[in-house]
């Protein structure tokens, strides 16, 4: 009694600690005014409005016509989000806001059960302070995080903690507790599969190395088995209970349990497409072209900012929060799993941690849990291996060594020492030197008014054309649907893409219509609709200059269909571009083209623009030996919202300047940008007024009805 009394205190006493630290940035963020919509502080993570817009149709009855949100059911972060509104009457909004601090932080109760199971709570106490704190299990699930990342590291590590208690103590109850989180995690978490297969098999190699003639392995293999079978979840559930019934109140021979064990694991490997799905996650962050029956579209994942390469001393950082750190924790892991062999069936997660190396930011999540208890457990083995005698003094050496490891991650947090060139010196390889991690909100108020007008405006049957990144938001602020989102955007990519970037405006607006036509008659992904016929690829290019033709008749729609054009957009706009610069047909990717957008400063008779000179007087700018200025824009905003254009040619050839005025912004661009769909309808609002409708002109989003 007193040992589970001393349990809940540590637990308690680490929830709170590093549940505080994930309110961290909202003494930052609550006192931007421009980061509240209807009184209450904005989430900043795009893909939380996914998960919103879900419980908003559970709660709201709103978003019938998205085909994308057709089994909300499906995802557990949006039922659970859904019926807390409903039962405790909290708005959405709030929930959104406060979910993945109160959850994220419940990763403090498996660590600490893990430190008890060894009867060393200080242990688990200790390696749950950095864990729930270290750097990049902070950063994706700050308050304000919303995702399905507050349950990515804590749910495996409650199946690490039931796994670990089973085997040590051949308790099959526990292994009937790991098998049902096993069945949750995928709902709560829809990536996890490859996680939990991961661990899965790994403890069936340890028990049949270790264990191999003791029948609770193949108890242990057949319980665990049915668990990660991929058959309905709650057949799943019903069968493992009734397996864990059976073994309890039956004997069965030994045999027989082989046999069983062994059935189990094949109808696992068979239904589960096991290798299938850890492969399509590896080759999907490694390669940069998809392939589509014989069509080379760009794959997303190499694009996206988190899942880029990054250094060494990054990846180190993000898993523990610095490089010494990671070292300690490298050699503190060898010497638990030398004394507890065990604790290799959590080597996958240190594996996904890795992965980052290829994969980029996001992967080194799964590793911060573990990466904390072998950390610290580094210093627990130091005191014993030192034999102090003096109980106290056996302790400090834990304290001191959890105080070397946790520092950089609250450095990390709430920022240090910025302006210290000595830290500065060693940031390599232990960063004190640190801004604290503020991000904004995913968009402003000014941004989520345009689209509540859009709401007001259209109807929810309606679509929009943007950017992936805009996809979500848009469903949960304007009750309106997009043919690219967040978790659909790979080939139909390169339409959007082709529409932003193209310079025929007939082009633009009839490749709209037909995408979306195609995609409400289907509700399947569309370019390899319209770009295969017969099994066979079409000419692309042939197919885009035959709808772009001023005589091409596309059918009527039943619905409207806007083309949005965030201001933010400028800033990925040549990362935009690349999705359609290219041939489908051969792969061949076209030269690059130039686009440069930054601030302007005066610089005697210059002018900058970022880090570029331009000589206004000679018209050149001021890159390699000089370029020619072809075109000069200078683009103002008058107080009732009128834009002002003024443009000057001084030449045939060279590149675009935009100077824009009203945002203290310039741009540096050529042809293939500066006549861009984009450029012409955002800047100049340049546009055929036969083929579109401005809808809202506002300085920060425009948006534009596509005539029927």
């Amino acid at each position: 009694m007193k040992e589970n009394k001393l349990t809940l205190i540590y637990m308690a006493i680490a929830y709170v600690f590093v549940f505080l630290f994930h309110l961290y940035w909202l003494s930052w963020a609550g006192k931007i005014p421009e980061f509240y919509w209807n009184g209450q502080l904005m989430i900043n993570n795009v893909d939380g409005y996914f998960f919103g817009s879900g419980a908003q149709k559970i709660v709201e009855g709103i978003h019938q016509h998205n085909p994308r949100l057709l089994d909300v059911w499906h995802y557990g972060t949006t039922v659970i989000t859904a019926y807390l509104a409903k039962f405790f009457h909290i708005s959405i909004d709030t929930l959104m806001l406060y979910l993945p601090a109160v959850i994220s932080s419940l990763v403090v109760i498996p660590i600490i059960l893990i430190g008890k199971l060894y009867k060393n709570e200080l242990w688990g106490f200790l390696a749950a302070l950095i864990g729930g704190i270290g750097w990049s299990y902070y950063n994706r699930t700050l308050v304000g995080y919303y995702d399905t990342d507050m349950f990515a590291a804590m749910l495996p590590m409650l199946i690490l903690y039931f796994v670990l208690y089973s085997i040590k103590n051949k308790d099959l109850l526990f292994a009937l507790f790991a098998g049902i989180t096993v069945i949750l995690y995928p709902w709560a978490y829809d990536q996890g599969l490859s996680i939990v297969y991961a661990m899965g098999i790994m403890a069936f190699l340890y028990l049949l190395v270790f264990n191999l003639k003791d029948e609770f392995t193949y108890k242990f293999i057949a319980l665990l088995s049915i668990s990660l079978m991929a058959i309905n979840p709650f057949v799943r559930a019903v069968l493992a209970i009734g397996l864990y019934w059976f073994f309890v109140n039956k004997k069965v021979e030994f045999k027989h349990l082989q046999i069983l064990a062994g059935v189990g694991f094949a109808l696992f490997f068979l239904t589960g497409n096991v290798f299938g799905i850890i492969l399509a996650k590896v080759f999907s962050y490694s390669t940069s072209t998809t392939s589509y029956e014989g069509l080379k579209f760009l794959n997303v994942n190499k694009t996206v900012r988190e899942a880029g390469q990054i250094p060494w001393f990054v990846v180190f950082d993000r898993i523990i929060g610095s490089a010494l750190g990671l070292v300690v924790a490298v050699i503190g892991y060898v010497l638990l799993v030398r004394k507890h062999k065990e604790f290799i069936i959590a080597l996958p997660l240190w594996g996904i941690g890795f992965f980052a190396f290829i994969g980029g930011l996001r992967f080194t999540v799964y590793a911060v849990p573990v990466a904390a208890i072998s950390g610290v457990y580094f210093f627990i083995y130091l005191s014993e291996k030192l034999k102090v005698k003096n109980e106290k003094l056996m302790k400090v050496i834990p304290f001191i060594g959890s105080a070397f490891l946790i520092t950089p991650n609250i450095t990390h947090i709430v920022g240090c020492c910025e302006n210290s060139k000595l830290l500065a010196s060693i940031e390599k390889i232990y960063p004190l030197k640190s801004y604290p991690y503020l991000v904004p909100t995913t968009f402003k108020k000014s941004e989520v008014a345009v689209l509540d007008e859009l709401r007001k405006k259209s109807n929810p049957k309606d679509y929009v054309i943007t950017w992936w990144d805009y996809g979500y938001p848009i469903w949960y602020y304007a009750n309106v649907n997009t043919l690219i989102d967040g978790g659909k955007h790979n080939e139909d990519n390169f339409l959007v893409s082709k529409i932003l970037t193209t310079s025929n405006p007939y082009l633009a607006a009839n490749l709209s219509k037909i995408s979306i036509k195609k995609y409400v008659e289907t509700n399947q992904t569309v370019a390899p609709q319209l770009f295969i016929k017969n099994s066979k690829p079409v000419n692309v290019n042939d197919y885009l200059d035959k709808i772009g033709d001023v005589s091409y008749k596309t059918p009527k729609l039943e619905r409207n269909v806007y083309i949005m054009l965030p201001y933010r957009m400028f800033n990925i706009f040549p990362t935009v571009a690349t999705f359609s610069n290219r041939n489908l047909n051969s792969g061949e990717v076209y030269r690059n083209h130039f686009f440069y957008k930054s601030r302007i400063a005066k610089q005697g008779a210059f002018i900058k623009i970022g880090n570029i000179p331009v000589d206004l007087r000679r018209g050149v700018i001021m890159i390699q030996r000089g370029v020619p200025v072809k075109e000069i824009a200078l683009v103002a905003m008058t107080k009732n919202g009128k834009t002002v254009v003024k443009k000057q040619k001084l030449r045939n050839n060279g590149l675009n300047l935009v100077i824009l005025q009203s945002y203290g912004e310039g741009i540096i661009m050529d042809d293939y940008y500066y006549n861009s769909m984009f450029v012409q309808m955002f800047i100049f609002e340049n546009y055929d007024k036969n083929l579109f409708e401005p809808v809202i002109l506002n300085p920060w989003m425009k948006i534009y009805k596509i005539k029927n």
